[in-house]
């Protein structure tokens, strides 16, 4: 038995974030043999001083003393917390882990108690579908493309993606396949026959590449995309058929080829990099002008921009960036790199989203947990209200994938408890649930791949007929997963055809229309359907079970149902069902003892 038991997620009366102006009570068991004295229940806000609340005791049994704190937090922020305990013969600190059964993460070792100011209120469409992010250029072309000066339009679809480079041997991205706005429309069908309710586009400014990342010109689309009144139809045909589009906002950087910068001369305009009275020369940030600049991780294609200046009222001011596209009828923007924006940056950018629409959906790129991100010496107010609604989920891709690949269950569990213990209630129902990207090698190539370790995945890869059997075998239990757990399933254009890839730019290879594999097609479609279980729209989520390679958690919403069972050991694992159930893939009814080999799952529904 343990001396001290405190556990977030079962002895606090809110689990997980609260409103400001909510009352908590957090509860703490002390083993009575220790001879307890008195305890405090400790906290301080970011940039703060610790505050002491005494503990009162509830009462004595034979085994614990339990004592009580009740707290009404009366603003919103990060509040950290542990437990001072004093017995008899010592003085006891608790929140490093040790002794408590769920042990905090944050650099503090304390817990996080997250105040935030209101729910997230976005178009309830988005929790009743999935999430589909195409990459432009290869998702499908349709028509007449014409390429623009400075980049290379291939003859064929099908032709192998590669690294590219410039007679200096720089990285660049020139190779376009013409994927294109009519491409995706005359592909809506298709899309809806997945459940798609959310198209996720990479950046469709006009930029000097494929990839669109480093913006030439905010103020135009992408003419080999079908400009602005092709995409305009596209959000019009998409709505049509109940589909909703958000667009990648990349705000943290241009491309130094264009209109802004100008590095290479392509605009008539005075860029920042010509003249340092270019009206843009304030944008940037200059060590020793004009080739020593401030750019994204030190990429010199992408000079940063800098918000103390006109660039900010640009983007997030009235009549900016922002507005021009959200009155487009967009549902929102996916914020690339926004930890890299301040708070009062991305704060502007979302207030004027939501004053075009306000249940817009404002989502940020973020690879680790959201709710206490330290970036630049900024704490970040991401999940507080009024700035972001949702987040990549990195950290539950992260913790899929290496369950089904390796069958070690605690990074799962583990992401779990810290998303209901973090998260507020609408952002875990929001989060963008992926298990691969544009920035990542694809699932199926991962999960396929017989040594990973010894397999360079920056390296084209190119999976052999076992390994691809067991990718699409594993492939199968990471998606059940990525389709079930808190949050909205995020398919990469192409997982569901079979694409595989190692990272960029193999994993960005152009649909295979044609030739798709007919099995996963089949499949994702199965799991789309699944989607539309009354569950998935805010239902709850419990862990029932996670031990020795297998994972078993409920959905529920009402008299609504969903068990999922996987089983990634070596051993088979037995359980018990006492109430009848169906089997969602072979609609058997299921009751009573029960069985799973290894790699064998079910997905329970009543």
């Amino acid at each position: 038995m343990k001396e001290f038991v405190f556990n977030p997620l079962h002895d606090k009366s809110i689990i997980g974030a609260c409103k400001k102006g909510e009352e908590i009570t957090y509860r703490l068991k002390v083993k009575k043999h220790l001879g307890f004295v008195k305890a405090f229940f400790v906290m301080h806000k970011d940039g703060k001083q610790d505050k002491f609340f005494e503990m009162i005791k509830d009462f004595i049994d034979e085994r614990f003393v339990y004592l009580s704190i009740k707290l009404k937090f009366s603003e919103t922020g990060h509040f950290w917390y542990h437990f001072e305990v004093d017995t008899l013969t010592r003085h006891y600190v608790l929140g490093s882990g040790e002794n408590l059964d769920l042990a905090p993460v944050d650099e503090e070792s304390n817990y996080l108690q997250l105040v935030y100011e209101k729910d997230s209120k976005i178009d309830k469409s988005f929790h009743k579908g999935i999430i589909y992010h195409i990459f432009v250029d290869r998702f499908n072309r349709k028509g007449k493309v014409v390429a623009r000066p400075g980049l290379k339009l291939v003859d064929s679809w099908e032709e192998n993606v590669d690294k590219e480079f410039n007679e200096k041997k720089e990285r660049v991205n020139v190779k376009c396949y013409g994927g294109n706005f009519e491409g995706i429309i005359s592909k809506l069908d298709y899309l809806s026959s997945l459940n798609v309710k959310t198209l996720y586009l990479s950046p469709i400014f006009e930029a000097n590449s494929s990839h669109k990342y480093d913006v030439a010109d905010y103020q135009k689309i992408d003419s080999m995309f079908g400009g602005e009144k092709k995409f305009k139809e596209l959000v019009d045909k998409a709505k049509e058929k109940g589909i909703n589009i958000i667009i990648d906002g990349v705000f943290n950087h241009t491309g130094s080829d264009s209109v802004y910068f100008n590095k290479e001369g392509r605009y008539k305009n005075i860029g920042a990099y010509q003249s340092q009275k270019s009206k843009y020369y304030p944008w940037y940030e200059f060590y020793e002008y004009p080739d020593s600049y401030s750019a994204w991780w030190g990429v010199k294609t992408l000079p940063q921009t800098r918000e103390d200046s006109s660039f900010f009222d640009f983007i997030s001011g009235r009549g900016g960036i922002i507005e021009k596209y959200m009155s487009m009828g967009i549902m929102g923007f996916r914020l690339d790199v926004v930890d890299e924006l301040s708070n009062k940056f991305l704060y502007a950018i979302c207030s004027r989203a939501r004053r075009v629409k306000n249940n817009c959906m404002m989502l940020g790129e973020v690879w680790e947990d959201a709710s206490c991100k330290l970036s630049y010496g900024e704490r970040k107010n991401y999940f507080l209200g009024w700035y972001l609604d949702s987040v990549t989920n990195y950290p539950m891709k992260n913790a899929i994938l290496h369950f089904v690949k390796f069958g070690n269950e605690k990074e799962f569990v583990d992401t779990i408890n810290m998303i209901l213990d973090r998260y507020p209630k609408e952002i875990q129902n929001n989060l963008m649930n992926i298990i691969d990207t544009h920035d990542t090698a694809r699932a199926l190539t991962y999960l396929g791949v017989e040594n990973i370790e010894n397999v360079d995945l920056n390296d084209e890869y190119t999976l052999t007929k076992e390994e691809r059997k067991n990718g699409v075998k594993l492939l199968k239990l990471a998606t059940i997963m990525q389709y079930t757990v808190m949050g909205i399933p995020t398919v990469f254009y192409g997982d569901e055809a079979g694409l595989q890839g190692t990272k960029d730019p193999y994993c960005r290879a152009p649909y295979p229309w044609g030739q798709e594999d007919k099995e996963l097609l089949t499949w994702y479609t199965k799991l789309g359907t699944l989607r539309k279980k009354q569950v998935f729209d805010g239902g709850s989520f419990d862990l029932l079970y996670a031990n020795n390679g297998v994972i078993s958690y409920k959905r529920e919403k009402g008299n609504n149902k969903l068990i999922v069972v996987i089983n990634r050991s070596k051993e088979t694992f037995e359980f018990t069902i006492t109430t009848p159930m169906k089997d969602y893939f072979t609609s058997k009814k299921i009751e009573g003892k029960t069985s799973l080999s290894c790699d064998e799952f079910l997905v329970l529904v009543g």
